[in-house]
């Protein structure tokens, strides 16, 4: 894979592989006839270029093995990123292609994508990082022994999803169907975050019955401590803030649980200062931990409701409030220039999939993959920390 889906963008224009192969002709015999194919567009010895039933394109570029790293750097792109890097073979003399790096005719690197970032005098870049946003002078100094490049985080580091919806409020599965879809991704927690009594659509949740549920959680919890399991379930909630800025539960039911998430649900289309006030206020009540989906957005659909992002991160910062990182593919909020911003402001955030049946719990990679585009390390995110501590990040 290559191009917008390999820099895990959160919208892609088309898909774009790269194959290496002896045996051209037989590729591209073989790619055209997949099924699924609705148009050819193109076929040609080395490209090819169809349309799939499902509405989007696939390019397909075949090249020999010694090309391998410098095709995949350059059909990875971005087009930006690619003219910053071209622009510094060029001041070392040196010309960069999808064929290798050469100096005159001699070909220096280009069998691995590693050696031709290692050669144009960069550290290594991930995929994910290369927009032209300041990547490229990161790296040169990174190759210099200065501070560079962020460690960013990785594919593994996460330890547990903390916006989970159960057959509570009219999710899916039951909590202990979501604690098995957990405990197999290898997570050490699951936070439970069923809607509250504001949102009636789905079947949000009064004090009384948010106390029924603890019990539940309680009870399976006791199962594992039995099994000498380490793994927990988490009582959270998904809050609803109000238009005052109110949140829609009671204070006493807030405190009985592990953390509390609040999130804006109705009245998106608020004047920017009165949004902006109506979410600093739910961040001022003590008992809420995380704010979701911080600016509204859904993808295609609905655009981020109207808000002063700079105060809101002030906020954050004065109150110990985390944002989210929502990891729904429709929602991918925060997105990766806010996650950037959250990050130079010293506010953490945490990646949960507001998962409403077990299977969406597989949507936390491309949550990591925002945060990653984002420049967030793992000290950014707090659902990279074990149990334990996080528990204590959310007693302070």
């Amino acid at each position: 894979m290559a191009g917008s889906v390999r820099r895990m963008k959160e919208t892609i224009g088309d898909v774009d592989i790269l194959v290496i192969a002896k045996n051209y002709k037989k590729v591209m015999d073989f790619f055209v006839k997949l099924p699924g194919i609705s148009k050819i567009w193109m076929k040609g010895s080395t490209k090819a270029s169809v349309r799939m039933a499902e509405g989007f394109d696939v390019d397909l570029r075949v090249v020999r093995k010694n090309s391998y790293g410098s095709a995949l750097q350059y059909f990875t792109g971005s087009k930006e990123h690619n003219i910053s890097t071209r622009r510094i073979a060029m001041s070392q003399g040196l010309k960069l292609s999808e064929y290798g790096l050469f100096r005159g005719k001699k070909m220096i690197a280009g069998w691995s994508e590693k050696g031709v970032y290692k050669a144009l005098g960069l550290a290594w870049i991930e995929p994910e990082l290369r927009e032209d946003q300041g990547e490229v002078e990161a790296a040169l100094q990174q190759a210099r022994g200065k501070i560079g490049l962020p460690k960013i985080i990785g594919y593994g580091d996460i330890r547990g999803d903390l916006h989970c919806h159960s057959d509570w409020d009219g999710g899916t599965n039951s909590i202990k169907e979501l604690a098995l879809g957990a405990e197999e991704r290898g997570y050490e927690y699951l936070g439970i975050s069923d809607h509250t009594k504001f949102l009636r659509i789905e079947k949000g949740l009064d004090e009384k019955k948010l106390d029924s549920r603890n019990k539940e959680i309680d009870r399976l919890n006791e199962k594992y401590k039995k099994r000498n399991s380490k793994f927990r379930i988490l009582k959270g909630c998904e809050a609803n803030i109000l238009n005052d800025g109110s949140i829609d539960v009671k204070d006493y039911a807030l405190q009985k649980l592990d953390f509390v998430i609040a999130g804006v649900h109705s009245n998106f289309k608020m004047e920017k200062a009165e949004m902006t006030e109506r979410i600093i206020r739910a961040m001022k009540n003590p008992n809420v931990d995380i704010i979701s989906h911080p600016t509204g957005r859904i993808l295609k659909r609905r655009d981020e409701y109207q808000i002063d992002f700079d105060k809101i991160l002030r906020a954050a910062k004065k109150y110990g409030v985390v944002l989210e990182i929502n990891a729904n593919p429709e929602r991918l909020d925060l997105n990766d220039q806010n996650i950037r911003r959250a990050k130079e402001a010293g506010v953490k955030m945490v990646i949960n999939t507001d998962s409403h049946e077990k299977s969406q719990l597989r949507f936390m990679e491309l949550g990591i993959a925002q945060a990653r585009r984002g420049w967030a390390e793992k000290g950014d995110i707090i659902n990279c920390r074990p149990l334990a501590e996080l528990l204590t990040f959310f007693k302070k």
